[in-house]
């Protein structure tokens, strides 16, 4: 299943191994069969794929994939975007046997899936349209992971060398490696107020005429907040935990410990969960919180993070070894230099994130009108041999 790519983009690796291993125990399909992942969460998941096997004939697979085979009348990418639509999905979800954790969709739901049939010549035009914004999008995802890779290299040089040509000596500091020795090293508890624990207060569902309550589970290992699942809070159990731009919260607890989110007025207003720690940086704080920000993202914040936990013990940091954090301090100017560049990247990445959602979001919203038949301008089809009436002819 590991194999698969989510939302139809293909099979990634395939191993070889001798017949007489898999002969047996594994699910056969041949090039070109459709495999439809039929437990969950894998087929909520978009775990479904084209077997595209190159120049072999047949491949083995987990026995958790229906092997769906196209007749002459259907071809395997139009078949594919039908099967994976949203509502069809659920369909097949709200159809599950079978345990808790081991549910799966019966072979007979998709046996009796009911098929609008357009043309093999229309099928072809629709998945033209859908190819090219996949390769959009496959392109976009590309260039995404690169500036990423870029952004992390260049955060790390900066904060172990500075700026370009600043700095010519440099010293080896516990816990902080390599970095210029011009640069001061504080304790983050000396640069905040005292540090406070998040609201002990229960999520509700989201209200937005209330602060956003911000969880664990809410900021992504960069650093962010997720754009979905948004909860509130009893205003009187939350009222005293409201963020302030610059506010930098850290995971206390579980697998997301030393996970860090920097508040900003445009995230709105939000108030925060008991498992997050607060540090607001003091008036006359030598720290920006846009430095402080990147320096909880780096490798070396990382590590300082593994060598607080305890071997055996539940992952855990409290808010006095949070203010133990050993912290470099450029100057002010340096500071600004740095978060300036850095931030330059981060609009970089933003611009080709939000090109990506427009990318997919058309994609949504074209594919249901194209595969309701609303084709007629994709292969211009003769006046009796329209989309939408071959389908209903079908």
């Amino acid at each position: 299943m590991r194999s698969v790519a989510t939302q139809g983009r293909g099979i990634r690796t395939i191993e070889m191994r001798p017949y007489r291993d898999i002969s047996t125990g594994y699910t056969y399909f041949a090039n070109g069969d459709i495999l439809f992942s039929k437990i969950t969460p894998c087929m909520e998941n978009g775990k479904h794929a084209i077997a595209d096997l190159g120049r072999a004939r047949f491949g083995f697979g987990t026995t958790e994939f229906h092997v769906v085979r196209p007749g002459a009348r259907l071809t395997a990418k139009y078949l594919l975007e039908v099967l994976t639509q949203p509502h069809l999905i659920e369909h097949c979800a709200r159809q599950f046997t079978g345990s808790a954790g081991q549910r799966r969709v019966p072979a007979d739901v998709l046996r009796s899936l009911p098929l609008l049939l357009p043309t093999v010549s229309e099928q072809r035009a629709l998945s033209s349209v859908l190819d090219a914004l996949d390769d959009a999008l496959t392109r976009h995802d590309a260039l995404i992971q690169v500036i990423s890779r870029l952004r992390d290299a260049l955060r790390e040089r900066l904060l172990s060398n500075g700026t370009t040509d600043r700095h010519h000596s440099f010293t080896s500091v516990r816990h902080l490696g390599r970095i210029p020795s011009t640069w001061r090293i504080h304790r983050l508890g000396d640069l905040c107020i005292p540090p406070r624990y998040g609201a002990p207060a229960s999520a509700r569902p989201y209200d937005p005429s209330q602060p956003r309550y911000v969880r664990i589970t809410d900021i992504t290992d960069d650093g962010r907040l997720r754009p979905f699942n948004a909860c509130s809070a009893d205003p009187a159990a939350v009222r005293g935990y409201e963020l302030q731009d610059g506010d930098v919260l850290f995971a206390r607890s579980g697998v997301s410990v030393g996970r860090t989110y920097r508040y900003r007025d445009s995230d709105g207003p939000c108030v925060y969960a008991g498992y997050l720690i607060r540090f607001r940086l003091s008036a006359d704080s030598a720290i920006s919180p846009g430095f402080l920000d990147l320096w909880t993202h780096s490798r070396t914040y990382r590590r300082w993070v593994a060598s607080m936990l305890r071997a055996g013990a539940q992952p855990n940091i409290n808010a006095l070894e949070y203010a133990s954090l050993p912290v470099p301090v450029p100057s002010h100017s340096e500071q600004t230099a740095i978060v300036l560049i850095m931030d330059a990247v981060e609009t970089t990445l933003d611009t080709c994130r939000a090109a990506y959602r427009a990318i997919l979001a058309l994609r949504s919203a074209l594919c249901p009108s194209l595969l309701s038949g609303n084709i007629r301008s994709l292969s211009s089809p003769g006046p009796q041999q329209s989309g939408a009436s071959q389908a209903r002819r079908n």
